[in-house]
């Protein structure tokens, strides 16, 4: 029998070598090129980074060069002409390290700014609202406050959780919170503010009343009534709520002093409603104002248990009041 004897293994072809040397070539220019571009030995910070609107592609790379978080600009600038136009870097705030390269600072502006979730509880003020955007870097408290107070937008800014892009312009947040007040009104709102012969104004203005004075959520209707009876009394609301607002803050109790505090929203001084919304009320609030209980009550005061006692009678309140203790001191005391 002949022994089969194997072909020795053929030299691999020229195409192949080469193919092999340049591939080799082509990483180590890659893990160079890395290296160089994302700073991968610094010490890592994280540094918070706008893309500012209508900025070419250049003037980004070069405020990531300026601030530190390129190596070059053309680290950046070189993925922008392989992987996509400039138009699709997306505008916003960015929370960048230093030790990312252009590559993945590119695939990041790609997918755009991360999304802010901010809850806005029932009964703030525009100016709690504004602060707690700015320290989230949604837009600054001055700018949200300008148009708030030049658009008289108090009251209509809904309380709710929102998901906001950082670095928003202002105008653009004042109208999301000022369209989901339209989504959230009760859809017979303006009806029944026609209805109350007030304006849509007046009858946010009382529902913000309602938000800040009501402790637990059947009495807003209750109280709301109440209002409603002194309004057609001409009498002062006294409402401690509006001083609050009068003085600045809201406080856990009022002395005889802040009740006597000069401003239009005091409602110890000033017959009617007062000017403007003292916050801005949630849903029931704004039903409550709009739907108000069938009542003849006329005074109110808080029992120190997280509700309150109402009352026909001004002696009657009286004796509500000597529930309280001697102090005769603190919200909702004179009704």
């Amino acid at each position: 029998m002949i022994p089969v004897v194997e072909p020795p293994p053929s030299p691999p072809s020229a195409s192949k070598s080469l193919f092999l040397r340049v591939g080799f070539i082509l990483i180590i220019l890659g893990a160079i090129f890395w290296v160089w571009s994302s700073q991968p030995f610094s010490p890592a910070r994280v540094i918070r980074f706008q893309v500012r609107k209508g900025v070419p592609a250049r003037g980004v790379a070069k405020d990531l060069y300026d601030q530190g978080l390129l190596r070059h600009p053309i680290s950046f600038l070189i993925w922008v002409k392989l992987l996509g136009h400039a138009s699709g870097i997306k505008p916003g705030v960015y929370e960048l390290s230093t030790r990312e390269s252009g590559f993945a600072i590119f695939r990041t502006f790609r997918k755009g700014p991360p999304l802010m979730r901010v809850t806005f509880p029932e009964g703030w003020t525009a100016k709690q609202m504004a602060a707690l955007l700015d320290a989230r870097g949604v837009t600054t408290a001055a700018d949200f406050l300008a148009i708030v107070g030049k658009e008289k937008r108090e009251g209509f800014l809904f309380p709710d959780t929102y998901f906001f892009e950082q670095g928003l312009p202002a105008d653009q947040v004042v109208g999301r919170l000022t369209q989901r007040f339209k989504d959230k009104e009760p859809k017979d709102f303006k009806d029944r503010a026609k209805t109350m012969k007030l304006s849509e104004g007046q009858l946010v203005t009382l529902a913000s009343i309602v938000e800040r004075e009501a402790r637990a959520p059947q009495e807003r209707p209750i109280i709301a009534g109440v209002f409603l009876n002194r309004l057609h009394k001409h009498w002062y609301l006294e409402s401690c709520a509006t001083v609050e607002y009068s003085l600045g803050g809201w406080k856990p109790h009022l002395s005889y002093k802040d009740l006597k505090v000069e401003s239009p929203y005091n409602t110890y001084r000033h017959g009617g409603l007062p000017p403007g919304p003292i916050c801005n009320p949630g849903a029931a609030a704004l039903d409550a104002a709009a739907h108000p209980a069938q009542t003849d009550m006329m005074f109110f005061v808080a029992d120190g248990q997280g509700t309150h006692r109402f009352s026909r009678y001004y002696n009657e309140h009286l004796a509500a009041q000597g529930v309280r203790g001697a102090k005769g001191e603190g919200g909702n005391q004179s009704k």
